[in-house]
């Protein structure tokens, strides 16, 4: 991902954040925590902790380094629509994003129920870049990192044409203006959305449960997860239309 100045410092944190080869054992060693790959809006550490229900002030992005998925393009559904990944037949074919280690059973279910439906979770392998020591760098693959990808026809998706999906649209919009100043608590419903938050207190280090990657929702979540993140969404967008008028 390319790094501009005006991009916010969890996201450049993100970007550039990279582990040893230690700090990567110790990360896919930590119990019921499968790692992650996304590559749309939830690259956003903001974005992914308003869906997920994180405190802000969870440093998730020091979780967070980029990759590259083999094997998959990025597609739209239409020109300002988030991406979708679908399967190629070209092997060299990528797709960069993020990947996300620490992300407890709870947390990852959540991404399901945004992600699930049109989609399916599959098990994937992504590289990332490692560090060996102070000005040495090795590419390393990660196996059994979970993702979704598009479960349907190509037909009518639109090809991006580019390995990744470029985040700067959606970083200017009305939408993540919202959903960041509640994040930091300078929207009015922050304090009914900061009530909600099922695992703002937990250490990151300190997981149970399973470890799946694959095969859909994991056991112990909630059931009304979707109903939650709806009705968040559905208050964004009253006040969106209220400052409109």
């Amino acid at each position: 991902m390319e790094m501009k100045l005006w991009y916010p410092n969890d996201l450049r944190l993100a970007v550039s954040n990279t582990f040893s080869e230690r700090e990567v054992d110790d990360l896919l060693q930590m119990p019921g925590c499968a790692p992650r790959f996304v590559y749309g809006v939830l690259m956003l550490p903001t974005v992914l902790k308003y869906y997920i229900e994180m405190d802000q002030n969870v440093e998730i992005e020091r979780y967070m380094t980029q990759a590259t998925l083999f094997g998959y393009k990025l597609y739209q559904f239409a020109e300002e629509s988030s991406p979708v990944i679908a399967r190629s037949s070209d092997p060299e074919a990528a797709v960069e994003g993020m990947l996300i280690f620490g992300l407890d059973e709870v947390q990852r279910n959540s991404i399901y129920d945004l992600e699930g439906g049109l989609m399916d979770l599959v098990s994937v392998d992504v590289e990332i870049c490692q560090k060996e020591s102070r000005h040495l760098r090795s590419m390393r693959t990660i196996d059994a990192v979970g993702t979704f990808a598009w479960k349907g026809s190509k037909e009518g998706l639109i090809e991006i044409g580019s390995t990744a999906w470029s985040i700067d649209n959606y970083l200017s919009s009305q939408f993540y203006d919202h959903i960041a100043r509640s994040q930091n608590g300078t929207w009015p419903e922050a304090q009914y959305q900061s009530q909600s938050q099922s695992s703002s207190g937990e250490s990151l280090r300190a997981r149970g449960g399973s470890s799946t990657a694959t095969g859909g929702r994991e056991s112990g979540s909630s059931n009304n997860s979707r109903s939650r993140f709806q009705s968040s969404l559905e208050r964004i967008l009253e006040e969106m239309q209220l400052n409109e008028e």
